[in-house]
């Protein structure tokens, strides 16, 4: 990481990571598309390419998926990679018999991260270059991310050697997930280190303002 005359500086987007337990609405999500809060819930975020057909052959049974795609055009490849699915566009009374549920929405990610048992982040298991894993890492979640994290590489590199997020294949995905929905307990190693890092890294706004009245003043 960046550093000048001994003044670690580090990347900002630390800073922006909210600490919460609860984020507002997410309860009321949950209500409006029919998650039976009893079972399991894996929640993929910014998926895109061929991500959720992926996400269900990796899904344990009887474990909800929901899948929340990075662009809006990607939104029908989606619905028909998960035959059966809720639609937050279109959604009605009742449960997803399938357990399938898109989240064809813009703005409601965090929400449905806070609903999550596990949280798969997108991007990363095929030929793109990965999102960002802070938000849901700092809302407590174990996080697994897949190899293709070059946009993000730095900050998914801490948190894995800091034990705060699994880096997984293609191949290694659904033994992953089974493994964590089945061991509480390491569900919450991961997310305790994940929120622990974050606490230890954030402060960089501030670095980047000392370090820029340094340059200033001389």
């Amino acid at each position: 990481l960046p550093s000048f005359k001994g003044l670690f500086v580090g990347t900002m987007k630390w800073d922006g990571a909210g600490l919460v337990d609860e984020v507002p609405g997410a309860i009321d999500l949950a209500q409006q598309l029919g998650i039976d809060r009893t079972k399991p819930l894996i929640v993929a975020g910014s998926t895109a390419e061929d991500e959720e057909a992926l996400l269900l052959r990796a899904k344990p049974q009887g474990v909800h998926l929901l899948c929340a795609p990075r662009q809006p055009e990607h939104f029908d490849i989606a619905a028909r990679a998960l035959p059966g699915c809720v639609r937050r566009s279109t959604v009605g009374v009742g449960k997803p018999a399938s357990g399938l549920i898109l989240l064809a929405t813009i703005g409601e990610l965090r929400k449905a991260y806070s609903l999550a048992d596990v949280v798969v982040v997108g991007r990363s298991f095929g030929s793109l270059y990965g999102s960002d894993p802070i938000e849901p890492v700092a809302l407590g979640k174990p996080t697994v991310i897949g190899p293709a994290t070059s946009d993000f590489a730095q900050n998914v590199r801490d948190l894995v050697d800091a034990g705060g997020i699994l880096q997984v294949s293609r191949e290694q995905l659904g033994e992953t997930l089974s493994q964590l929905l089945a061991d509480p307990a390491h569900r919450r190693r991961i997310a305790e280190a994940g929120r622990t890092l974050i606490r230890e890294r954030q402060g960089a706004s501030a670095r980047h303002a000392e370090l820029i009245l340094t340059l200033v003043t001389g």
